[in-house]
């Protein structure tokens, strides 16, 4: 993926480097224009350090690249109240001078609320008239552009050849049930659990209190669970039966802390997990009713998968489908 970046910035911008180049050695070459307009030479330099200076004055494309980033990361790290993801400062590398200025002006005012912008986790769109959409939310008192959508075709055509813009992976077996327990930790704003069963020793004393844990520092939690089925547990009740004392149990654990905590009860055999608007698990692994303990003196140690995916469309359509409650 890196090489394809660079060699989709170097058919980008490569035939300005021929062009640079003669710039830069005819002022070189001509002393007197670098005497008598050291002032414009500084300006000029300035300004094609942020086009292609990088390009004229590295060894290699990757150094290039590097550079550019970071003076574009350094231009923008004034913005004490607005920072930028890794996945924007890229989409910003193939713009021209322009756009960028465009850009910088609505940071400039969203770094200083002149923006009405809602404060929220949820992302939000910012329409730059035929320019680009920013996608913005609100986290840790900062805003965040987590992305930029360009209106240029050729640019979001490139970066659309260069990679999907996300992480996606497969996950296997105690892998789910370590990244089920670490979503607890990195919850800042909302998790989502959906799971058609639920039983006493997944659902602990000590899950409860990592699920307190999230309800403490303010997230939320929704959970969805249920499935019209009349088998048994280990215990010798109904599944069903058992799902609605748990669910019950935790309701009135976390009555105190209001709409922060709702359960709902649906019939379906969906087992996911949502974690903010950072990643989703889309797995077999039935998160609440299966532990997962894959040892040597595991009784249960049966192959399960999942898909993990950090791709924003998609964690937002299933938070509407599933959670929107």
């Amino acid at each position: 993926m890196k090489n394809n970046l660079l060699d989709s910035i170097k058919n980008l911008i490569t035939d300005k480097v021929v062009e640079l180049k003669d710039i830069f050695n005819y002022i070189l070459e001509d002393q007197s224009i670098c005497d008598n307009k050291e002032a414009d030479l500084r300006l000029n330099t300035d300004e094609l350090k942020d086009i292609d200076y990088c390009l004229v004055n590295s060894s290699d494309l990757a150094s290039a690249v590097n550079c550019k980033k970071d003076s574009l990361a350094e231009r923008f790290f004034e913005y004490k109240n607005v920072s930028l993801s890794n996945n924007s400062l890229n989409i910003l590398m193939f713009m021209n001078k322009e756009s960028i200025i465009e850009i910088e002006n609505v940071i400039s005012k969203l770094d200083t609320n002149e923006l009405l912008m809602e404060k929220t986790y949820k992302t939000t769109e910012f329409n730059i008239e035929k320019i680009c959409k920013l996608h913005i939310s609100y986290e840790d008192d900062k805003y965040i552009i987590k992305d930029i959508e360009s209106y240029d075709k050729e640019i979001s055509g490139t970066l659309n050849e260069i990679s999907n813009k996300y992480e996606e992976y497969h996950l296997q077996n105690k892998e789910i049930r370590d990244k089920f327990i670490k979503a607890f930790s990195e919850t800042k704003y909302e998790l989502n659990i959906a799971s058609p069963w639920m039983n006493n020793y997944v659902v602990n004393d000590e899950l409860i209190k990592k699920m307190e844990s999230v309800l403490i520092k303010g997230s939320s939690i929704k959970i969805i669970y249920g499935i019209e089925n009349k088998s048994y547990n280990s215990d010798g009740d109904i599944k069903d039966i058992s799902n609605d004392r748990i669910a019950q149990k935790l309701k009135e654990r976390f009555t105190i802390y209001g709409d922060k905590f709702k359960m709902k009860k649906v019939n379906s055999h969906n087992k996911l997990l949502i974690c903010d608007e950072s990643y989703y698990i889309e797995t077999s692994f039935n998160l609440l009713s299966f532990a997962g303990e894959y040892d040597e003196n595991s009784k249960d140690i049966r192959d399960e998968g999942a898909t993990y995916s950090t791709n924003l469309d998609v964690i937002k359509d299933l938070r509407d489908r599933y959670f929107s409650f």
